[in-house]
């Protein structure tokens, strides 16, 4: 069990003064309780977090309260945190009193709470679409007020297929929402290279101007050359030039050139690192197989000469 505190049964403020005593710089809270409304619910919780992790809360409480006095001190008048939902806040408060210390894989650091066998990978169907529920919720309000380890926490669970699985759809809808962007190309990618196109559900959900960008994408990607020897019944090339390896290097190429072409005409490679007699194409599927860096990616595009079978190895090393 995670160890709490009551913050309440200390005073903010020492009831003497004593120059010999020093207040420690990081283990005296100056801490009060503090009320919120948060939909048809009040909620009573430390300020302490709140102003540890988020600018937005920092900002709010260094504010000088109005004539009519300080909002947040009583039930009749709370602070009231607009077009949040109770879930959402909720989740919040979990993580900061309820997470302890354990953040190893697979909980990652989410509060034990959630999991009501004290074991991530025995959920169940109903309990993983109560945790997806609880991670969008706190991605959020996370993303929100500026919460900005907290969301990177939601993130990083919502990419565990262990925990829950998002398809690329999921993924485009949340990124967009709450500025995931890292969860855009591999998105488009998967959307661009699977066999069905978007059915009329997806197509709603995503918009018309993306689900519109995405089939210029297919098209692409289905009218280049790697993907035509792909489906050739005349393909007579030699088995060590045309294994399945580098038939899926050559069509995942072609549809990241198709997602760069249509989706990010106006990316540029880093000038932080010296790229130059590298393919940029290349470095993009290396970083795209492996999640390496790019500079990680161009080093070892160097090393190997340009094989990429070579260099995704060592990338993944």
């Amino acid at each position: 069990m995670p160890l709490t505190v009551d913050l309440d049964t200390y005073s903010s403020q020492p009831s003497f003064e004593n120059p010999s005593l020093q207040r420690h710089s990081k283990y005296y809270f100056n801490d009060d309780l503090v009320i919120f409304k948060v939909e048809n619910s009040l909620f009573r919780v430390h300020k302490h977090y709140l102003i540890k992790e988020s600018e937005v809360f920092q900002s709010m409480f260094s504010c000088p309260p109005d004539t009519a006095g300080p909002e947040g001190c009583t039930e009749d008048k709370p602070i009231v945190l607009p077009e949040v939902k109770v879930q959402e806040f909720e989740a919040l408060l979990d993580v900061f009193y309820e997470r302890g210390y354990c953040d190893k894989e697979p909980r990652i650091g989410l509060p034990s709470t959630w999991f009501s066998r004290g074991d991530a990978s025995k959920l169940d169907a109903d309990e993983k679409a109560h945790l997806r529920e609880r991670l969008q919720g706190l991605l959020s309000v996370a993303d929100r007020f500026g919460f900005e380890e907290i969301k990177g926490l939601a993130i990083k669970a919502l990419e565990k297929d262990s925990l829950v699985k998002l398809g690329p759809v999921d993924k485009i809808i949340l990124a967009h929402q709450f500025d995931v962007s890292d969860w855009l190309r591999p998105a488009y990618t998967k959307l661009c290279q699977r066999s069905k196109p978007l059915s009329t559900t997806e197509a709603g959900k995503l918009g018309a101007e993306t689900a519109a960008l995405i089939a210029q994408a297919r098209e692409m990607y289905r009218d280049s050359e790697a993907f035509a020897e792909t489906k050739s019944p005349y393909n007579l090339m030699p088995a060590f030039d045309f294994s399945p390896a580098v038939a899926r290097i050559g069509l995942d190429r072609e549809a990241d050139t198709a997602i760069s072409a249509i989706f990010f005409p106006e990316t540029k490679p880093s000038h932080s690192v010296d790229e130059s007699g590298v393919d940029s194409k290349d470095i993009a599927l290396v970083i795209q197989q492996t999640g390496c860096s790019r500079a990680k990616a161009v080093r070892v595009l160097r090393e190997s000469s340009g094989d990429l079978i070579n260099a995704i190895m060592a990338a993944s090393d």
